[in-house]
């Protein structure tokens, strides 16, 4: 077979590299605002195959390093995902890529004597990479999946973790950018299936590591549901006593207003009084008494702040969000709203859910002082000092991506609108 043909059928296995790249980020980094998703990473494989005919720019050389770090750099801006985890993506698929390649290119040189740089020219050799590729990409995009999702590390400790990785990325560059005209030796070999398990080694230790924090997250939520569910009921039982006192009261001075004839004193003092126990005994009947008991809850505490909290709500006993999510993002939600709308004018909280049968949504709409500045639609980079649409937010679009959710959020108006949607059943 001459050379062009080769050089033609070598670049399935960029192909399949450049599949496994795009699996990984989808896996990772999920859906993004480019639609549509296949069209688009078709025209980028499309793009970057011609220019690695027209270029000439060959295998296993720098310029096809440099070519894959393009790749890789750009493919994450097709998803969605903040910087840091584009990049977080970008180094997993620059590991997977080396490793996986270096570990057959130097297997198959060693096992068939053949040249380093030539034995990409062997189609046993050819299509061992491509299957490897395809392999290990969906291997890593599951695990990549699942690390997104169950992920507890905070980002300086990923960011330790991602050390040993990022050395053997650059270990792994130097060996094949390195490699001489000559089959590999048993000293190289090593060197490069020694890289490959100590890397799986290290991704082993950082899992456990990630579910030890898991775990001890875990157990605070945990606590603070079982917290927020007493000061509820405490809070509950606290009103129940003071109306119970109170309302002997409240009968004793209509009884005088009515044996006084003073019937319109009495109408407006009833009124008085209906609402007062009114706002003082909300209840809730979404079939749901945990939900229940925190909306109650959230409805005291922006009364006591001077905020009007409305709610149009369904029978929501079955929803796909377990005990621990569902608090983290109704309280998230509300007391950010709470907490912004009790400095605006009108003070005011829209809260509403609906359940599907595809979907469960969630919806919070507040007023606001003055308009967020929301680039592109998303989260403003503000901090708990803040009060309104601080880290609470971004707590709540960390149990998002846990269920594959999605998220839109507006501010026009003086009014910041949150809407979310969770799918019924988890992806």
């Amino acid at each position: 077979m001459n050379p062009e043909s080769w050089f033609l059928i070598g670049h399935i296995v960029c192909i399949s590299q450049w599949c496994a790249f795009i699996m990984v980020d989808y896996a990772y980094l999920g859906k993004g605002r480019v639609r549509p998703l296949w069209l688009w990473t078709t025209v980028l494989v499309a793009g970057e195959l011609f220019l690695g005919i027209k270029l000439n720019i060959g295998f296993f050389t720098l310029l096809s390093i440099w070519e894959n770090v393009g790749f890789v750099l750009v493919s994450t801006l097709l998803f969605g995902g903040t910087l840091a985890q584009k990049l977080t993506a970008a180094l997993i698929n620059g590991t997977m890529c080396l490793l996986a390649e270096n570990t057959v290119r130097y297997v198959a040189s060693w096992a068939t004597h053949a040249s380093l740089l030539m034995i990409w020219k062997r189609m046993d050799c050819l299509v061992a990479m491509t299957i490897t590729n395809v392999i290990v990409g969906v291997l890593v995009a599951y695990f990549a999946h699942k690390w997104k999702t169950e992920r507890a590390l905070e980002s300086p400790q990923a960011l330790v973790m991602s050390f040993f990785p990022g050395i053997t990325v650059v270990l792994n560059v130097v060996l094949m950018i390195s490699a001489e005209d000559k089959p590999a030796d048993f000293l190289m070999l090593l060197l490069t299936l020694g890289l490959t398990v100590a890397v799986l080694i290290h991704m082993g230790i950082v899992q456990m590591f990630n579910d030890q924090m898991a775990q001890q997250q875990a157990l605070h939520v945990q606590a603070a549901l079982e917290r927020e569910r007493a000061e509820a009921l405490m809070d509950s039982y606290t009103t129940q006593r003071r109306l119970t006192h109170e309302f002997t009261n409240h009968t004793d001075a209509l009884a005088l207003l009515l044996q006084q004839g003073e019937y319109e004193e009495a109408k407006a003092y009833l009124a008085t009084v209906t609402k007062t126990i009114a706002a003082n005994t909300t209840i809730m009947d979404t079939h749901n008494p945990l939900l229940d008991a925190l909306l109650s809850k959230k409805y005291e505490e922006a009364s006591r702040k001077g905020v009007m909290l409305y709610f149009d709500l369904p029978d929501l006993r079955e929803i796909p969000l377990d005990n621990t999510d569902l608090v983290m993002v109704v309280s998230n939600l509300l007391n950010n709203a709470i907490d912004a709308a009790a400095k605006a004018d009108p003070p005011e909280v829209y809260f509403r859910m609906r359940k599907t049968e595809a979907e469960l949504l969630v919806s919070v709409r507040n007023r606001v002082q003055k308009n967020l500045d929301l680039p592109d639609g998303q989260l403003p980079r503000s901090t708990k000092k803040e009060p309104g649409h601080g880290m609470g937010l971004w707590n709540v679009t960390d149990v998002l991506r846990k269920y594959q959710g999605e998220y839109t959020i507006s501010c026009r108006e003086k009014w910041f609108r949150f809407t979310c949607s969770v799918p019924v059943r988890k992806i």
